[in-house]
């Protein structure tokens, strides 16, 4: 049974977008559903964010983080960050090549940045105001499985590249749908990807089932051909490798800690804790996914916020 927090979890993160008639009658979503579910032996996602059927699903609001052993929440203002490590200490494999084959040379490392993710359940946002409050990037859900997307994808995404921010798009997998290819694709069709200078390689996010935190029925193994299947789909059309959005329990009962896909950026999702804790199969953390209690201006209401590691320098390279 779950804990009252992810109880709470659930209904604020799917209540938004889920009408009255499917609120009631079915299982609600939680980025923090994990938590609950880990004190019983199941499974416990930031990079987040951020439940019906045809009706809707709220991607960002699905079982995010659950961080194994939680600290005292501090407000976001008075964290402080481990000192940002430069990639070359933190992965396996210093990617010493660009997409196109060409050597490329590192961006100055620097301090580590903020920005949010966003989805439906946000509503219209001052993207204006966003960048005032110091953000300086943002994720915004656009599918989910096989049949919902964001009805403010379009808005909320070039809202914030309009207002100087530089912005990505998430799918959240429902590997139960159907194959990772045909999602890939849904996904792409949906996000008018561009390689401008201002948009981060497309996310993946990958978290328990929201209606039963499990692993889809699927196997580890089974699990691993699915996010091949839409990684490689994502690769071929946009020549970038996806973010990978996951928590530490996801990734070592789903995926059984495997280090296959070590070298995309991880977006890890942990909340209420100092350091978090990075899955085994993964060096580092590249964004991290820290609260879904943050207050930004230009959001009503609570919205998740992120940092990025390495310095602005460095996203706007990731970005390129």
């Amino acid at each position: 049974m779950l804990d009252a927090p992810a109880v709470r979890r659930i209904r604020e993160r799917v209540a938004p977008h889920v009408p009255e008639s499917v609120k009631n009658a079915s299982q609600q979503r939680s980025v923090q559903v994990g938590a609950g579910i880990a004190a019983v032996g199941i499974v416990g996602l930031i990079i987040g964010g951020f439940a019906g059927g045809d009706d809707g699903r709220d991607v960002e609001e699905a079982a995010v983080a659950a961080p194994m052993a939680q600290a005292a929440p501090q407000p976001a203002e008075q964290k402080k960050a481990d000192p940002p490590q430069t990639r070359a200490e933190t992965k396996s494999e210093v990617k010493s090549e660009a997409q196109d084959g060409e050597a490329k040379q590192d961006a100055p490392l620097g301090p580590p940045i903020e920005g949010i993710d966003v989805s439906n359940h946000n509503g219209n946002i001052d993207w204006k105001k966003v960048a005032a409050d110091n953000k300086k990037f943002t994720f915004v859900l656009a599918s989910d499985g096989t049949d919902f997307s964001n009805p403010k994808y379009s808005q909320q995404y070039h809202g914030a590249k309009d207002a100087g921010l530089i912005a990505g798009a998430y799918h959240f997998a429902r590997p139960d749908d159907s194959d990772g290819a045909t999602q890939a694709n849904r996904f792409l069709d949906i996000i008018d990807y561009k390689n401008d200078g201002k948009t981060l390689p497309p996310v993946l996010d990958l978290e328990v089932d929201p209606n039963g935190g499990s692993c889809y029925g699927m196997s580890v193994d089974q699990m691993h051909q699915w996010t091949k299947s839409f990684n490689d789909t994502v690769k071929q059309r946009t020549g970038k490798d996806p973010i990978i959005y996951a928590n530490p329990s996801f990734w070592k009962q789903c995926m059984g800690s495997t280090d296959t896909f070590k070298d995309h950026d991880l977006w890890l999702a942990a909340y209420e804790v100092d350091s978090p804790t990075v899955p085994k199969g993964f060096q580092d953390w590249d964004f991290w996914q820290y609260t879904d209690k943050g207050k930004v201006a230009g959001i009503s209401g609570n919205t998740d916020i992120n940092q990025y590691k390495e310095g602005f320098e460095r996203l706007k390279q990731l970005a390129s």
